[in-house]
């Protein structure tokens, strides 16, 4: 967003034509019109509120904002424009009654001229019934602040009236830092340009983290503008955004959208898989609340918690180092209880700290954040801090943990083999998907038990079935928890993904073991004999070995953005297939091929064929 009304909508220049008739329709009759586009909580999954956006349908010459905005700039007349412009987003907002708040764009040179826009914004908002405190100023960095005098007095007027000012297309213009200092806004939207393939510009990315550090020292809010699609949307969430807006959750449109799917919030970045099931961690439940500092006197924590009655606590911080929560219960029970309010007006807020509370780093699992919490008793638990590398990030909350948990354990049984209860096909493919987006060195490695069918048919299902649950076990035991993610193709099939760096160690532990644990599920005759003497499906009489194990690995060092699922799960079959031509028990590398260029997919190379400890092969 450039000025007021104007959207990032791809606009062609027009001629030099004598357009000052048509401004003057425009502005003299009722030729605008008013879209809204959602701003999206990321946290709460919810629309915060909307951003008022100006068309001009009945002009093609003025179809565009640019155009509209370009036009009235030349003709000197762009602040008559923009009240216009304003007056018409407030009485089409409060015409549809849709809720939260109304992001209202202003131009500097508004704020910057004879104060008459505060006056007439007031006016228009009391004409029609809506709270000022509904309304976020947005003011563009796009064009230069000339007089940052007036420009801070017209801020200041409106927040006595209780605005909200938001700095809209950070990094796009003229001195963003300075603005964001002399203005101290409650968010700040970076513009579009740095989110746009964020998810693979690591410059973009050290640039929003950064941002994100300042707003948090600051105390405002970062909104991303321009999220189109789900790998922009997962990046920004995974570096911490917590307000976005884009095409991905909606277009501007009247009237708008009233909710956002749930499906546009699976965070599938943040579905590592590790051990057996998907892992979600503590960012995941992540709610950007104010926070106060200790030295603070108690009439600024009266008013956040007057201010927003959904607030439940309050997190103390100090230099970003979380102290602890102030409970509104348990605060307002002492302010309204008698003689409270007169003995405690003086004291800081460090004295209603409640430090009984749990403290937990984004990267921590649900499932361990859910163990705390039913260990730590006498602790505060409706709520809880999330921290990152020990500052404080954001507030958590039980019913959101509790909500998550069951939709993991729902997802888990859903999708899981029913014999092993390893994660089956679907969650193999989301999870080799997450890994190849991320571009991180993995390693695949494809199981399959040689001589299963033989054992089997001669043994029973049952017998089998055991076999192929202990080798579940034996991969659960071998794996890395917090790095390593286990699945069961099916039949005898499994598969591994090892992050860890010791993965051939642990390859080899699993084979050694399930020698060990396979040879007395055979009778001391086929023991002796070493293995099953039986006849095949062509009549012929034939000698199966006692079962091993076969292993192919895939290694991949990452940065391979032209690799699919689809292609590993085929060079890792080609992997497993050499392994099982060797007798006994193998585990067979192959790497995959043109590492550090950008070749076309080819045959994997020979593969290396790792030493196993003990004389396995």
């Amino acid at each position: 967003m450039a000025v007021v009304g104007r959207d990032d909508s791809p606009g062609s220049s027009i001629p030099t034509l004598m357009l000052s008739d048509d401004l003057g329709t425009v502005l003299s009759q009722d030729a605008l019109s008013a879209v809204f586009q959602p701003i999206v909580s990321l946290g709460r999954q919810s629309i915060l509120g909307y951003e008022g956006l100006i068309r001009c349908p009945g002009n093609p010459a003025l179809a565009t904002p640019s155009a509209l905005f370009d036009l009235a700039e030349r003709q000197g007349r762009l602040i008559e424009l923009d009240a216009r412009c304003r007056e018409v987003v407030i009485r089409e907002f409060a015409r549809l009654r849709v809720p939260g708040q109304l992001f209202l764009n202003v131009h500097p040179a508004a704020l910057s001229g004879d104060g008459q826009i505060t006056e007439q914004t007031v006016s228009s908002l009391k004409r029609h019934r809506i709270d000022p405190d509904r309304i976020v100023i947005e003011i563009t960095e796009v064009h230069p602040v000339r007089d940052f005098q007036l420009f801070q007095e017209a801020l200041a007027y409106f927040r006595k009236r209780d605005f909200k000012v938001a700095l809209d297309d950070l990094g796009a213009g003229y001195s963003g830092l300075k603005i964001w200092s002399e203005s101290n806004p409650d968010f700040v939207k970076v513009d579009r340009h740095f989110v746009q393939d964020v998810d693979a510009d690591r410059t973009k990315q050290r640039f929003l983290s950064a941002i994100l550090e300042i707003a948090k020292a600051m105390g405002c809010q970062v909104i991303t503008e321009g999220v189109e699609n789900k790998r922009e949307y997962a990046m920004v969430r995974k570096l911490g955004v917590a307000v976005a807006q884009g095409y991905y959750f909606g277009r501007p449109e009247n009237p708008p959208a009233q909710a956002v799917a749930a499906h546009l919030f699976s965070e599938r970045s943040e579905r590592s898989g590790t051990l057996h099931h998907q892992r979600l961690t503590a960012s995941s439940l992540v709610h950007a609340r104010p926070t106060i500092e200790p030295t603070a006197k108690i009439d600024k924590l009266i008013h956040l918690f007057n201010a927003d009655n959904h607030l439940r606590s309050v997190a103390v911080v100090e230099s970003g180092d979380p102290l602890g929560l102030v409970v509104r219960d348990d605060f307002m029970s002492l302010m309204a209880s008698r003689f409270g309010r007169d003995l405690n007006h003086r004291r800081p807020v460090r004295h209603f700290i409640q430090r009984r509370c749990l403290i937990v780093d984004c990267d921590e699992s649900l499932e361990a954040i859910s163990q705390r919490l039913t260990a730590a008793l006498n602790h505060y638990a409706e709520e809880f801090i999330i921290t990152r590398a020990g500052d404080y990030l954001g507030i958590g909350s039980l019913m959101d943990l509790l909500g998550k948990i069951t939709e993991l354990q729902v997802t888990r049984a859903r999708y899981s083999n029913p014999l092993t209860l390893l994660p089956g096909n679907v969650v193999i493919q989301q999870v080799m998907e997450d890994a190849l987006a991320a571009s991180e060195p993995i390693v695949v490695a494809y199981l399959d038990i040689d001589h299963f069918k033989a054992f089997n048919d001669a043994y029973g299902y049952g017998h089998g079935d055991e076999v192929l649950r202990l080798l579940a076990r034996l991969l659960l035991e071998h794996a890395e928890p917090d790095r390593d993610f286990v699945g069961h193709i099916g039949g005898d099939d499994f598969i591994a993904l090892f992050r860890s760096a010791d993965w051939a160690a642990r390859c080899r532990q699993v084979l050694g073991r399930f020698v060990s644990l396979v040879e007395p599920q055979y009778s001391p005759n086929d023991r002796a004999s070493g293995g099953i003497t039986a006849t095949d499906r062509f009549g012929t009489v034939r000698h199966y070995p006692i079962m091993s194990l076969s292993i192919g690995a895939l290694k991949i060092r990452g940065g391979h953005r032209e690799l699919t699922d689809t292609r590993v799960a085929e060079l890792a079959t080609a992997a497993k297939s050499k392994a099982k031509k060797l007798p006994g028990n193998q585990l067979c590398l192959d790497l995959y091929p043109g590492e550090g260029s950008s070749a076309a997919l080819g045959a994997a190379a020979e593969p290396e064929v790792v030493p196993l400890a003990g004389g396995l092969q």
